[in-house]
């Protein structure tokens, strides 16, 4: 297995663009199957319980924004960044 840290890192500069999730989105609604961008295994499609998705590459780990998806496309979902845990200092 490799650094967990260093894949974490790579995940981070490796995340989809709208652009590219929404060209994705519309290749999936197609009937065709979805490649990764950067190393092109097949993308995995994640569902939440409030019906937006996320495409993750079944290899690497790149990642789409989490989005909805409606008849004028996808409208990505704001996710507030995670805060900075509170050591006290």
């Amino acid at each position: 297995m490799g650094d967990p840290a260093a894949m974490a890192q790579g995940r981070q500069q490796n995340d989809l663009s709208q652009d590219v999730t929404a060209a994705l989105w519309e290749k999936y609604r197609g009937g065709k199957p979805t490649e990764c961008p950067n190393d092109s295994w097949p993308l995995a499609l994640s569902v939440d319980a409030g019906s937006s998705y996320r495409f993750v590459c079944t290899h690497c780990g790149t990642a789409s924004p989490w989005f909805d998806a409606g008849a004028s496309g996808i409208q990505v979902r704001n996710v507030p960044p995670a805060a900075e845990p509170d050591y006290g200092d």
